[in-house]
């Protein structure tokens, strides 16, 4: 279509065509083509905005924050950031869109934001208008090592020290009490928890996660006190219940508080990891689970329950997890329940460990262990893996070669591989190396075509090498992976350069790079203080490593190396002389650089 005709299109059917498109690309496409476009654009087009992805460059982050931010900044109705391996993105952000007077932003979603610039962003005039504030963090997020409880919800941040929260809980006006109906606050102790009910009333979707001081911390004739229930009429409107438990104590405690409220509710989703035993005041068994909360909801509530538990000196016996299969809602036909026993040997051999869940499964986390002869058995009939799993994105392939469903999944002809949702599977996590061969994994990604994230954990240091002298297999990854995590204990900075030099040869696409550098194990300790010159030396193989991947890796927009060390104060890494190094010699293209004793980070 020429220029003229596209001219003479009427606003609807270009609204229509923009909906095809994304906002950045309408405006390196369409905003300079003609005057009336540029009008229509920049003054009668609603905007929502998405900047930022977990691959984007600093040159191309910086690109769409000067050309899209300054130039329609004041137009932007919803703003979501992605900010993921991102060095002060905000900073980035927050530059150009103070040029504008930001009235119209309605809607702020932030993923992967660090906890100094978020406390930046609420001293920022643009959070002033916003209706919705979203705040997804990553399990590495720095908010999952704050020392101060729910610092961001309370006034007065500058005057708040260790637990003196317990005396002071008030929602500063971000979050007006009054119009607030859905709240997702994340993992905080049920005491903040418990003050912080009693500050929404109005309150009708809540989710939250527990984590309380674990019970195996307290002597078994310690009397445990458990918290009064909260009164039904503070949470009058409380109809979805979302909790996650870290453990049994904060099970047992936030099911204690909330008990009065199970029975007006509509939906309830349970998620638990806990340590239990038969002896421990604070059991969990089917029988807890049943009357503590089942029994409590109404007939018509729907519940979603994923359990997982680890049940010391219980391995012969199994009396907890036969416990499970006595009580009436395993038995019932809505919500199917499985009971899934697990060869999960990271906690040793005294624990038996199984996992309790509903389907449809809607953690975006899906265990090998979970593709059983029982889920086979139960889904004979033809179903689509999708509607099983319908927020799956990451496969992690746990276990041991000798008794697991790994081989089975890496079959595509297995009626057990057609469960998986393998078009939705975007990350492939493997947490141990004898879980599966080279050719199983290739099999595994030949089905999971959408992979681009891999993540290795090789606590033997046996399957690195074998992955990367495997032609089919990193021909493959090559294609499909865009960003590689490695923990291989045999990493060293001895041999590193080696291993780097090998993976960027066969590996040359990879967008995001992360390892870690394993020298602070006894076997393999890289002490500088035992070295003459250790720091320049230790430098000199650390610099060097950083200039062959970022040279090597032509496609590189993130790097991260961690140093593994036992005794953090004889780490190899000095952050001064790194910085100092990088200045005088700077890489070969523009980057930012963060970096501490035991970890750099490099955005490119």
């Amino acid at each position: 279509m020429s220029v003229n005709s596209f001219e003479i299109l009427p606003n609807d059917i270009l609204y229509e065509i923009f909906v095809y498109l994304s906002p950045i690309d309408i405006l390196q496409s369409l905003f300079l083509l003609t005057k009336r476009l540029s009008r229509i654009i920049a003054n009668e087009y609603l905007w929502n905005i998405h900047i930022g992805d977990t691959t984007m460059s600093l040159l191309m982050f910086n690109d769409q924050c000067q050309n899209i931010l300054k130039l329609i900044g004041d137009r932007v109705v919803s703003l979501r950031l992605t900010l993921i391996d991102i060095i002060g993105g905000w900073s980035l952000v927050s530059s150009c869109l103070q040029y504008h007077q930001i009235s119209l932003l309605q809607r702020l979603h932030l993923i992967g934001i660090e906890p100094h610039e978020f406390d930046k962003l609420l001293r920022n005039h643009v959070i002033r208008h916003v209706h919705t504030l979203l705040v997804d963090v990553t399990p590495s997020s720095s908010f999952k090592f704050l020392q101060v409880e729910g610092v961001y919800l309370a006034k007065n941040v500058n005057q708040i020290e260790n637990d003196s929260l317990e005396y002071q809980i008030t929602l500063p006006n971000l979050l007006n009490t009054k119009h607030l109906r859905t709240l997702t606050i994340g993992i905080h102790t049920s005491y903040f928890l418990e003050r912080l009910l009693l500050c929404i009333p109005f309150i009708e979707n809540l989710s939250f996660g527990v984590n309380d001081r674990d019970s195996d911390e307290y002597d078994t004739h310690d009397t445990i006190l458990l918290p009064t229930s909260i009164d039904t009429h503070h949470l009058r409107y409380l109809s979805r219940l979302r909790i996650n438990c870290m453990n049994s104590i904060s099970f047992h405690r936030i099911i204690a508080l909330l008990s009065s409220v199970f029975g007006q509710l509509c939906r309830l989703s349970l998620t638990l990891a806990a340590f239990t035993s038969i002896s421990d005041p604070l059991i969990i068994s089917g029988d807890i689970i049943q009357q503590l909360c089942i029994d409590r909801l109404q007939p018509t509530a729907t519940y979603i329950l994923n359990l997982l538990l680890y049940v010391l000196d219980d391995i012969e016996e199994k009396i907890i997890f036969n416990s499970f299969f006595k009580v009436p809602f395993i038995h019932r036909q809505l919500p199917r329940v499985f009971i899934q026993e697990l060869d999960d040997r990271d906690f040793g051999s005294i624990y038996h460990s199984f996992r309790i869940y509903t389907l449809p499964y809607n953690d975006t986390i899906l265990s090998s262990y979970m593709f059983s002869k029982n889920l086979e058995k139960s889904c004979q009939m033809p179903i689509n893996p999708l509607n099983l799993f319908p927020r799956a994105h990451t496969l992690s392939l746990r276990g041991y070669k000798r008794n697991n469903s790994v081989r089975e999944l890496g079959n595509c002809r297995s009626s057990i591989s057609s469960l998986v949702p393998w078009s939705s599977i975007t990350n492939i996590s493997i947490n141990h190396s004898n879980v599966l061969t080279p050719t199983t994994l290739e099999s595994i990604l030949r089905m999971a075509y959408n992979v681009h994230t891999l993540d290795l954990f090789d606590h033997r240091g046996i399957l690195l090498r074998p992955i990367l002298n495997n032609y089919n297999l990193t021909t493959l990854i090559n294609q499909q992976i865009k960003s590689f995590e490695i923990f291989d204990i045999s990493l060293t900075l001895q041999n590193a350069q080696r291993i780097c030099t090998l993976l960027s040869n066969r590996l040359s696409n990879l967008k995001k790079l992360s390892f870690s550098i394993c020298d602070g194990y006894d076997r393999w300790r890289w002490q500088p203080s035992c070295i003459v010159d250790g720091k320049n030396k230790s430098i000199k193989r650390i610099v060097t490593l950083i200039y062959l991947l970022v040279d090597q890796l032509q496609k590189l927009v993130s790097l991260r190396i961690t140093f593994s060390n036992s005794r953090y104060s004889d780490t190899p890494c000095f952050p001064h002389l790194i910085r100092r190094q990088l200045h005088h010699y700077p890489l070969n293209q523009p980057f930012r650089l963060r970096v501490t004793s035991n970890k750099i980070h490099i955005w490119l």
